[in-house]
């Protein structure tokens, strides 16, 4: 049987590092990021920029089974000027590009930051009100209705998956709630390509905890099993919630990001 052929964008960057071996055990890769790298067996490596009309045109020539879109700048402090390009531009060229292309297929990397400011002291399901935390957090709510948009207009099947926390160790009591491992998130990225009842969902991406923030209402509609427990992968620094304070974020489901000044939108 022929291998599925997946585009992974921001295929350099952390959550990309983290789920390339993973994915490449049961998908061929074609990988773009910001970085050059030796793509390994079963990988092709694609230098470009994906705000480019033209590169993606070129990225997405061939056959191309789905898309998983990792890409974009992600930082507490963004201005919204610094979002248009990689986070707006990037992700309309892409869906346009499974228009165009007929790829049946898309994922895409949305954030616990679209419901950032919302307060931490109760759980909340894929349903919440949107309560962006920043400008980064906005504009995953953007990419949110554009999925919307293009799966409903043209039949793209899509999975939104708001990730948590994505690190290899966990360092706060804050992140413990929120997090998820390699190993669920690829299976998460699985769903999005397999499941046959996909027309588009928005899930949270969170591994099992003690004291979720985020539910897993969304995924019971398929097969995903979550492994991995946050508690089992704590850093030697880890913080308890003892240690936190309203500094570090810790009344709001986004953190640091809810904590931080909001830049000056017309400062650029």
């Amino acid at each position: 049987m022929t291998r599925k052929r997946l585009l992974v964008t921001g295929a350099t960057g952390a959550v990309g590092t983290l789920l390339r071996p993973l994915l490449r055990q049961k998908y061929d890769l074609v990988l773009t990021g910001r970085k050059t790298i030796e793509p390994a067996e079963g990988e092709v490596f694609v230098g470009g920029d994906i705000t480019s009309p033209d590169f993606v045109d070129e990225v997405t020539r061939g056959r191309i089974d789905g898309i998983v879109h990792l890409a974009g700048a992600v930082s507490k402090s963004l201005t919204f000027d610094e979002t248009l390009d990689p986070n707006y531009r990037s992700v309309l060229l892409l869906l346009e590009a499974c228009r165009r292309k007929a790829i049946d297929r898309f994922i895409f990397a949305s954030s616990h930051h679209i419901v950032g400011m919302l307060p931490s002291d109760r759980q909340w399901d894929e349903t919440a009100p949107i309560a962006p935390d920043g400008f980064y957090g906005l504009s995953k709510a953007f990419g949110e209705a554009a999925c919307s948009m293009y799966a409903t207009k043209f039949s793209i099947k899509t999975m939104i998956i708001r990730i948590g926390n994505a690190d290899p160790q966990i360092v706060d009591a804050r992140r413990e709630r929120i997090w998820i491992s390699g190993d669920d998130l690829t299976a998460l990225v699985v769903e999005g390509m397999e499941s046959p009842s996909l027309s588009i969902a928005i899930v949270n991406g969170v591994s099992n905890s003690d004291r979720p923030l985020l539910s897993r209402q969304a995924t019971k509609q398929f097969r995903y099993q979550p492994v991995a427990h946050s508690s089992s992968h704590r850093a030697p620094s880890f913080r308890d919630f003892a240690s936190l304070t309203d500094a570090d974020g810790i009344s709001f489901v986004g953190g640091l990001f809810a904590a931080d000044d909001l830049p000056d939108p017309a400062k650029g």
